[in-house]
Parts: C-alpha cells; structure tokens; sequence
C-alpha cells in the first residue's frame, strides 16, 4: 500500500496546529500556577484572596470575646465582661459522632439528659455554644468540669473561655447601655474603617450609654475566636482542628475607668427594688468635685436582649419630669438674692389663694409663715405670693444658674480634639412649654410650684445641690475619669470641671442660706421621717401631679445632702408615676441610700 506524501503545505499547516495546541496548553498551565500559587492572596481586579477564600470554605468560627474594652468602677472593679468557662460544639461528620457510653458521661458533667443533648447536636450546621437550661446565656463551667469534658477527648466539643458582656446580677445597666447591630451608624460613623475592612456591616457597635458615647474606644481592635477547619465531608483537617485566632496587641482592649462605685451602686438598685419601686431613679454624686458615684434607673433590662420598643432601657436619671417643690429651690434663690422679700416679712396661708383655683396641700392652711418657714412646710400660697414679685427672665436666669434647665453633664473636647458628651441622650430641663403665655400670672403660679410646664431631670436636681454646697459655683458631673491601655497606662484622661453658665451664680450667701433652709425641712418640716437616719441630713421634698393617659399620678421626689457638718454627698431620687394613695416611698429611698453612705464611710471604702 503506498502512502501519501503530504506537500509542504499541508505540513505547515499541522505544524500550525500543534504549536496553537502547544501555546493554549502553555497558558493555561501558566494560569493555573498564577492562580495557584503565584496569586493566591490577590486575583483579578477586586483583590479577591483565594488562599483565604478556599480556608474560609472548610472554616467554622465562633466569636469568644468582641474585643470590647472593659468598664471599671473607680477601684477597677469590672462592670462588664465577666470571663467564663464554656462549652463549644461543632458539626461534625455522623461517623466522628461521640458512642453512647460517651455522651452519656458527657451529659452526667453537664448535668442534662441524653434527649437534651442530642436535640442539641442534632442538624448542627455551624458552632454553637451549650447554653443554660433556660437556653440563655452560655453555660458556666467549673475547672472540674473542664477536666472532665477534656479527658472524653471527644473530637467535636472544646471547653473555651468565653466573655459574658453582661453578666447577671450587673448593675447600672441604664447607665452602661448595650451594643447592638446598626448598619447605618456604622457607615456613618466608621466608613474609613468599613472601606478597610476593619469593621463589617454587621460588627456590633454601642447602642446606648456609655457604650455608646465611648465606642470609639471601647470596640476595640478585633474578635477572639475559636475556629475549626473540616473538609467537604465536615471531617476534621489534620493540624488544623481547632485554633484560636485574637488580635495580638498587648494595648488592647482599652479600659474605661468611670467614677461609679460599684458596691454602693449595688446597694443602692437593691434598695430600690427592696422598696418595689417601678419607675423611677437615684443620683448620688461627690460634693468635692461633683463626680457621679451611682446612678441607677427602674424599670431594669437586660441588656443581651434589648426590646427598644419599651422604655426598659432608658436612663431616668438623666430624662426630665415634673419636679414639683424641689423647684421652689429656685424661687427662693431668686427672692433672696434679688432682694425682693424681707427676712422677718411673713406671708399668710389660708389654704386656698382665692384665684385660679390655686391652693395649698394643706387645706386648712399653715397660717402666717417667713418665706423661711414656707420652704421648710412646702407652703404653695407662700411661693405663689412670692412668684408675684419676680418676672418670668428672673426666673428663668435662676433656673439656669442653678443648672436644672441645661444638659449639665461632663463635655468636653478630648485629646483627638474630639466634642465628647459623657452621658448618653441627657436632656435639658424645662421652664415653659412652647405655647404657654410667660406672663400670665395662674401660669407664673404654677410654675413657683413646679408644676404646669416644669420639667427637671434627677441628675440636674442632685446637682444644683452640689452647686449650693459650693457657693453657687458647680461642676459639670463626670462619671467617667479616665481611659487606659492594657498596660494600664492611661490614654485619655478627662479632668473635672466647673459648670459654667451664661447667666453667672447665685451669690454664696443665698447658698449658704438655702443649704440651712433644708436642715430646717427636716426638723422641722417635711422631711421629718430623716431625723432617725446615720447621719444628720437636709434636703427638700417635692410631690408633682402628673397625667399618664387619664389618670393622675403622683411624682414623689427628695433631694439632699449629708452629713450636714461635712457635707459629702448630694442625693436627688424620684419615684415616678405613683398613685396618689400610694405612701412616700422618695423619704425612705434617700435615708436608706445616705445610710448605705454612711456605712460605706465609716468601713473606709
């Protein structure tokens, strides 16, 4: 058989052919390295890591602590962030499945039963952390326990130690707030970092108090987490089981050192709560520079689980309410260092002013009164008469020289010359309503008693008294002191300061002489049920008719100092919302929390 010669032509034309074949095989060998190997940590335009990716595929992580740096009270006692032992559970394929002998031991550590358990694991598709039986908050482990579950030696389990942001029992959680997830606040307020990647859309940043105020600090430089690495078949991978993975900076997280004391804070909630109060809040601050020692909110929440539809959440300590005669503080300010009353002048209470239908507590009347006397007895008709000599500027000039009409918490700039408010969503205080007439003279009554359009938050109550024990001159209240790396060397520091208003200070005298006024309301007034308590006290009471849909309620209200030689404390407390039949429950909160004082005082701490 002869075979066919091919022409040169035909031979460039294979030769073609296979060289084309040559060259595609070339490339796509050579892409297939560059992809492999050469590119694996920046493929194409978008950056897109393929080594990381093709890990991320076969990994399965649990965040164990957020990174959030620590809140302390001031002897650095931690408020958040109590560290516990618990257990991690991972999928895992059914033939690595623990034998019955086993899970039957592990159940007897975890003091469960076998159906629990197994309901648990069952259908596992990412790590999940074994919970309380309420099915809370992760399960608390004992070191014994730890060496139990350890000796198991079981492939899929692992004793971790986990960050408990908000353990039970934690106190001031109105004032500490929560975090949460909030898209939106992110990009608004960490768009840089976001663009980074060091921040994702879902990061959970502060949602509320000082979470929120300090979260530029607080959130930290990164996540602990635990990570397991499994193939397709969710076996294991050999040497890359289970690992850790933390930001590795010994700076971090910071520590927000505050002014609170977290034994009286303690004490304080668990008076409120002994005494049944619903709705209400308690001050305590430092007469020496005005700090913040505890500041506690009723109703209480949880803050792992936050409902923002209810109002749980918010700090009363810092909204504004009616204050009723706490308020006449400031008309008597007012008449004393305008000069506008007499010493010896006396003014007569029949019970009933004859107009407006304005009247006094007392229906029968208290008689001929000082203006002295009339604050020590809360007379209505004294104050009234007394709201007939001044104008409304006057007032109101007084009102902010006492600081209950301004956000009078600590602001400053910070060292990144940062505006900063200390306290989260403090609100003003409130003289008249937006339409209200000021010089009506029913409406000027009123408002002597603090009552119409009056508005006041507790924190601005305790803090006029502050202002008082200091000539007129006050602080703008702090309640956190300093921030510290790790190391404990400090990062910021915020110094106290003077509360300064526009409209000047009411003069030391008219201090001094308001300040002896409320020894007066106790021994002789209506403050009476304080005589008993550790310390000598003075303050003054305030009752407040408030509406809640159609039915009237009851503002009960103290605000004070102690002990009266020494002063070392001023206390404002509210009791919101009450029935009018209900007892006064504001006298026994402030005696019991200057006795808690008190006894804080003569222990040393």
């Amino acid at each position: 058989m002869r075979v066919k010669q091919l022409t040169s032509l035909e031979k460039r034309r294979i030769f073609l052919v296979l060289l084309t074949i040559l060259l595609l095989f070339i490339g796509i060998a050579g892409k297939l390295f560059w992809i492999q190997i050469a590119a694996t940590e920046n493929y194409s335009s978008h950056g897109i890591n393929l080594l990381k990716n093709s890990v991320v595929q076969r990994q399965r992580a649990l965040v164990l602590d957020s990174g959030r740096g620590e809140i302390l009270d001031r002897h650095l006692q931690p408020m958040t962030g109590r560290i516990v032992k618990s257990l991690v559970v991972f999928p895992i394929h059914n033939e690595l499945q623990a034998t019955p002998q086993q899970v039957n031991q592990l159940v007897r550590i975890l003091q469960t039963n076998t159906e629990s358990w197994r309901a648990f694991v069952k259908d596992l598709k990412e790590p999940q952390v074994w919970r309380s039986a309420d099915g809370g908050k992760p399960a608390a482990l004992s070191d014994r326990q730890e060496e139990q579950i350890d000796a198991l030696n079981l492939p899929n389990v692992k004793v971790v130690q986990m960050e408990d942001r908000y353990p039970s029992g934690m106190t001031a959680r109105q004032l500490i707030g929560f975090i949460g997830q909030n898209p939106d606040r992110v990009m608004n307020l960490y768009g840089a970092d976001l663009e980074k990647g060091k921040v994702a859309l879902t990061t959970k940043i502060g949602g509320a108090g000082l979470e929120k105020t300090f979260d530029l600090w607080l959130r930290g430089i990164g996540e602990t987490s635990i990570s397991y690495f499994m193939d397709a078949g969710k076996r294991p991978l050999a040497g890359l089981d289970a690992r850790m993975i933390a930001p590795d900076n010994a700076f971090y997280p910071v520590k927000l050192v505050t002014t609170l004391d977290a034994g009286v804070q303690q004490q304080v909630e668990k008076l409120m709560d002994k005494l049944n109060i619903r709705d209400g809040a308690a001050v305590v601050q430092e007469v020496a520079q005005g700090d913040i020692v505890a500041m506690a909110s009723r109703p209480n929440y949880d803050p792992a689980s936050v409902d923002l539809a209810s109002k749980s959440w918010s700090n009363y300590a810092l909204k504004a309410t009616a204050p009723g005669s706490i308020f006449k503080t400031v008309v008597a300010a007012a008449a004393l260092d305008l000069g506008v009353v007499k010493p010896n002048e006396t003014f007569t209470c029949e019970g009933a002013l004859g107009k407006y239908g304005f009247t006094c507590w007392r229906k029968e009347g208290h008689g001929p009164l000082t203006l002295e006397q009339g604050f020590a007895q809360s007379c209505n008709i004294v104050f009234a008469k007394v709201m007939q000599r001044l104008t409304p500027v006057q007032l109101e000039s007084f009102a902010h020289k006492l600081g209950v009409l301004d956000e009078v918490g600590w602001t400053g700039k910070t060292d990144t010359r940062m505006i900063l408010h200390q306290l989260d969503s403090e609100e003003s205080g409130q003289l008249f309503g937006a339409q209200t007439p000021h010089n009506d003279e029913g409406v000027l009554m009123q408002t002597a008693i603090g009552q119409r359009d009056v508005m006041m938050t507790p924190l601005q109550a305790s803090n006029m008294i502050v202002t008082l024990l200091h000539n007129g001159k006050g602080f703008s209240p702090r309640v956190v002191q300093d921030i510290r790396y790790q190391t404990d060397r400090v990062m910021e520091t915020f110094e106290p300061q003077k509360l300064e208003g526009s409209n000047g200070h009411v003069s030391a005298s008219t201090s001094r002489t308001l300040l002896n006024w409320m020894r007066e309301v106790v021994t002789e007034g209506t403050g009476q049920g304080l005589k008993d308590a550790k310390w000598k006290l003075a303050g003054k009471s305030g009752t407040a008719q408030t509406m809640v849909g159609k039915q009237e309620k009851i503002n009960q209200w103290f605000i004070g100092y102690g002990p009266i030689d020494s002063p070392k404390y001023a206390v404002s407390v509210v009791i919101k919302n009450t029935d009018p039949s209900e007892s006064n429950k504001a006298i026994p909160l402030f005696k019991g929390i200057m006795d808690i004082l008190a006894s804080a005082s003569n222990s040393g701490q």
